[in-house]
Order: structure tokens, then sequence, then C-alpha cells
């Protein structure tokens, strides 16, 4: 674009004569408009584009683990109170509620007033998620009659009780047991084909990438091979906790690989199947246990390697929705806020 100004002079015929003006009003212009696309650039960055990626951050659906007692005292209507507001504070929105404990003979003792803590929480928080919680080890999986205890409980939890699924809890089960597989294929005909149906499935002890640490790890068999763990998956399962703890490890570097390649590994091999189930990761909070350091297990190691392992991922790491912490009672508060600064994204 050129710039003019009239001239003084006129030419012999009588028309006004023109002389192109000096460069700088172009340049000038040319500068104003190029600060005015930086600025409306800025301005649609910082007001639209950052919060859409604040949004994806923190869009997870998050749980926790209830212990038995809330099942085992009238409720209390400012307690359940209380932990709704937490629950909602975290963006936790599921809960696995203990509503039963093994007795020293190999029966389930239930909590007296389930369904009651039940229809209190629901009025405190409406919109949360509640499964029973199913804990069993693997002595309890090979035992007929317990295994028959836990599908009645499940049953009741879902049809009486009002809880939306349930979620199994097992340790220590082999890879290929045949056993565990009819147990899966039995609860998800007790609760029914509409409730949430949820199970706890084993980190690799013994993982594939040999760039990957190895812990102190335990029986080697309670390694799921590829093959097991799609078998779990097609079995009417609609999510899968991955028990990202018990390492065995020292260092809270190696731990935050280890639970990366657990991520990756569980993404890769569930995203095969045509329908796979969603995935949780659990994150520890426990106590000191066998082969678990909560300075080495810690939430801040936990979940770096869980972003670590979304972000190795690739395209089926939308299969991932959140993280879990276990427990609910052992939760500090400094955990909570390391939990809200490295999952949720908040500034400390």
């Amino acid at each position: 674009m050129r710039f003019y100004r009239r001239s003084r002079l006129r030419s012999s015929r009588g028309h006004v004569r023109l002389e192109q003006g000096p460069p700088w009003g172009q340049w000038a212009l040319w500068g104003g408009s190029a600060v005015a696309v930086l600025v409306v650039l800025l301005i649609v960055v910082t007001q639209v584009v950052l919060p859409l990626f604040e949004d994806e951050q923190i869009a997870y659906s998050n749980r926790t683990w209830l212990e038995y007692a809330w099942t085992t005292t009238p409720p209390s209507v400012e307690a359940a109170q209380q932990l709704a507001q937490r629950l909602a504070e975290n963006e936790i929105d599921r809960v696995y509620l203990e509503a039963s404990a093994w007795r020293a003979d190999g029966t389930l003792l239930e909590g007296e007033y389930a369904a009651d803590f039940v229809r209190t929480l629901r009025e405190a928080a409406p919109k949360l998620t509640i499964l029973v919680w199913l804990r069993m080890t693997g002595e309890d999986v090979v035992d007929a009659d317990r295994r028959a205890e836990v599908v009645a409980l499940a049953q009741k939890a879902v049809r009486q009780w009002g809880m939306d699924g349930a979620q199994l809890n097992a340790v220590a089960i082999p890879n290929g047991s045949e056993t565990y597989i009819q147990l899966l294929r039995d609860l998800r005909k007790a609760i029914g084909p509409k409730a949430i149906f949820s199970v706890t499935v084993p980190p690799d002890r013994i993982p594939a990438d040999p760039d990957v640490p190895i812990g102190a790890t335990g029986d080697p068999d309670l390694t799921w091979d590829l093959h097991y763990k799609q078998r779990v998956g097609l079995l009417g399962v609609d999510e899968v906790v991955v028990m990202a703890h018990a390492s065995g490890l020292r260092d809270p570097a190696d731990y935050q690989r280890w639970v990366a390649y657990q991520v990756e590994s569980y993404v890769e091999i569930l995203g095969e199947l045509e329908h796979p189930p969603q995935i949780v990761i659990a994150v520890p909070t426990y106590e000191q246990a066998p082969e678990h350091d909560p300075a080495v297990e810690n939430v801040t190691a936990a979940l770096a390697g869980v972003h670590a392992g979304i972000e190795g991922a690739g395209e089926q790491r939308s299969l991932i929705v959140g993280v879990g912490l276990l427990e609910y009672k052992t939760t500090d508060s400094l955990e909570w806020a390391l939990y809200a600064e490295h999952w949720l994204g908040r500034k400390p």
C-alpha cells in the first residue's frame, strides 16, 4: 500500500501532481497491525486455549476406598456431609465401600448399618457412585464357600442396599486361575448387567521391559500374562484398577518408572479388545507394609509415574479415567495437598 500527500505543484495540464510519501508511514502501519494481531493471539491463548488444557488436566473420574467402620454404627448426617464435601472438593466421584469383614471362621460379617449409610451418603452426595468393596485373598478365592458368600453379598449390596455395583479386590491370584475366572462370571451374573463391575488387577512383578526396575518380588506366577489379562477384561468388567504399589523398590525414581510401565502395559494390552474396560491406577497412601515403603511409594512419585505412563500410552491413553487413593482413612493432609497439586493441577 502506498501513501500520498497533496503536492503544491500543478502540471502544465492543470492537474494536481501527487508525490509519494516517506516509507516510515507504511512501516508504522504494518508494525501497528502486527502488534494488534499479537495482542489478539495472546488473548485467545490465555482466555481460550490454556483453559482447555487445564480442563483436560482435571477432567478425570477419581476414586477412593472407604473402610468397614462406616457401616458398623448408625450413620451421622454431619459426618456424611463432611465426607461428601471432601470427595467433591477433590473431584472424587466414585467410592468403594467395605460393607463386610471376614470372621476368623471364614464367614462374612455384614455391616449392620450398610444400607443406612448408603442412603445417608446419597442424600449428601446424590451424584456419587457407590460400589461394594469385596476384599479377598487367594485362599478365599479357592474356597467355594467363601466365593459363594462374596457373590451373595454383592447381590445384596446392589439389590437391597442400593449400591451401584461391586468392586472385587482379590490379591495373590495366580496367572491362569480358572477359579478366579469363574468367580468373575458369578459376580457379573449376581449383580446384573446394568450394575458397574470393577476388579483390581496386579502389577507386573516381572516386567517384560528389561529397563524397568524389579523390586523384591514374590512369586513370579502372580504376574499375569497378556492372554490372562485380556480374558479378565472380556468377562463383562467395566473397570480395572491397577494396583501399582507394593513394588518392593527402594528408590522413588525407580518406583516412578515402574508405575509408568504398569500404566503403559495395561493400556496397550486392554486397548486391543473391541470393548476395553476403563482403567484406574491405585495410588498408595497406606501405612508401612510388606514390599511397600511409604517414603518410596509416595503420592508424588506415584502420580508422576501415572502422568509419564499416560504420556507414553499413545492413542489408547483415554482408557485411563482417573486414579484411586488407597485408602481414604490413611490419606493425610499432606497427601491430599500433593494429590491436589500433582493430579488436579492446583497451585499449592
